[in-house]
């Protein structure tokens, strides 16, 4: 243990994990095509260089604190045992499976054993920041090029343009589509405002915001642009001290700023949406649950190929809804499982940080979650492990300091 801890082992495993997820996504998957593939996500170097880095923290800080974990536990184990169930008689794909477990166990393990991400010799949290601006100075690269979407899978590169024709311009980078890629950018934006201190200084810190802003800006995703406001308005609610709080300039300057932003950003969301019908979505989630209903075993091998028809005649090919498409893909009881843990997750750590800035990211999150697909298994880890950064570990910074 000494010898781990002296030569930081862990360490260099989990630097090695961000660059697979951030800079060389590479995964294995039954197909190559740039839609199906990102719905069925087989091995990746990156989660298993996270199996490794687990097995090393438990090794390193023995948890003791894990006996308050036992619902999660349970629930986990419950999640695991419907899917095998589900996956032997019907469904035939465990990858899924293994790779939300993983996961799962990632944020767990964090979480129980306090992982320290700055200690010693070894400042991750500064090489994850640099492996994001990096990836995101890339993706502008690559979309000035002409292309949407990078697809590293079986060994192959795949570089996907949009039609010429299609109804709106629109950017994936290396994720599965621009929903994803929205969420991860919001998710990025919390992370860079909770850690502004990790910056060389502030002019580093707004450059780097400017360019996950800029991509945020090229997926199109007028909702991930929502939710950035909505962390930027919680950090600044979590700044002011409201036991001796005043009216001071600053504080109208920026309010008057924020608002400004809120209104553009609202006035261009009207002149693209519908936002009385949210885009559809309530009748895409209705025949998504007639489906459901037709079949509780889950749609299995069948999703992404198979079409959802809504009440005015569109064809959809998903639930276009995290949770709803759990259970459409992997059956009721598995997609409750995975909703409660996923949920779970998001309401402890509210809990834990008592932060606006973690209040205004989780209502981001999730009103992308409940408006599109926006989350595939192989960006889990990287979504759980900015939670944990923001809502566990900056509160017990904050405490120390």
């Amino acid at each position: 243990m000494e010898w781990l801890k002296k030569k930081d082992v862990d360490s260099w495993i989990l630097k090695g994990a961000f660059i697979f997820l951030f800079l060389f996504p590479l995964f294995y998957s039954p197909y190559t095509d740039v839609y199906q593939s990102a719905y069925y996500g087989a091995f990746s170097p990156a989660y298993f260089l996270l199996v490794i880095y687990m097995g090393l923290q438990i090794l390193k800080k023995r948890p003791l604190g894990w006996k308050k974990w036992i619902p999660y536990i349970a629930m986990l184990a419950a999640y695991n045992l419907l899917s095998l169930y589900f996956n032997y008689r019907f469904l035939h794909w465990y990858w899924e499976q293994i790779n939300n477990t993983v996961a799962f166990l990632f944020f767990l393990v964090l979480a129980v054993c306090e992982t320290e991400m700055d200690e010693g010799k070894s400042d991750n949290i500064r090489f994850l920041i640099h492996c994001i601006v990096l990836s995101n100075v890339g993706s502008i690269v690559y979309y000035l090029l002409g292309y949407t979407k990078l697809l590293i899978c079986n060994n192959q590169f795949v570089f996907f343009e949009l039609p010429g024709d299609f109804y709106e311009t629109r950017h994936y980078w290396i994720y599965s589509h621009k929903s994803e890629y929205a969420l991860m950018l919001v998710a990025f934006v919390a992370l860079f405002v909770a850690f502004q201190e990790k910056f060389k200084n502030h002019l580093t810190y707004m450059a780097s915001v400017a360019v996950l802003l800029m991509c945020l800006y090229l997926t199109h995703s007028w909702t991930g642009v929502s939710g950035v406001i909505l962390i930027l308005m919680g950090d600044l609610a979590d700044r002011i001290d409201r036991k001796k709080f005043q009216w001071k300039k600053q504080y109208l300057i920026i309010g008057a700023i924020v608002l400004l932003i809120a209104a553009a950003v609202g006035y261009k969301i009207l002149s693209e949406r519908d936002i009385m019908s949210l885009g559809g979505r309530p009748m895409i989630w209705e025949a998504a649950l007639g489906i459901i209903r037709e079949h509780p075993e889950g749609w299995g091998m069948r999703f992404g190929e198979s079409a959802i028809q809504t009440a005015d005649g569109r064809l959809v090919n998903n639930g276009h809804n995290l949770f709803l498409n759990s259970m459409l893909r992997f059956s009721v009881p598995v997609g409750i499982c995975f909703d409660l843990l996923f949920l779970g997750i998001a309401f402890f750590s509210l809990i834990k940080s008592r932060s606006f800035l973690s209040m205004g990211m989780w209502l981001a999150l999730l009103i992308l979650l409940n408006m599109d697909y926006a989350l595939m298994s192989l960006q889990m880890a990287p979504l759980f492990l900015i939670v944990y950064l923001v809502c566990f570990y900056k509160r017990k910074v904050r405490h120390v300091e």
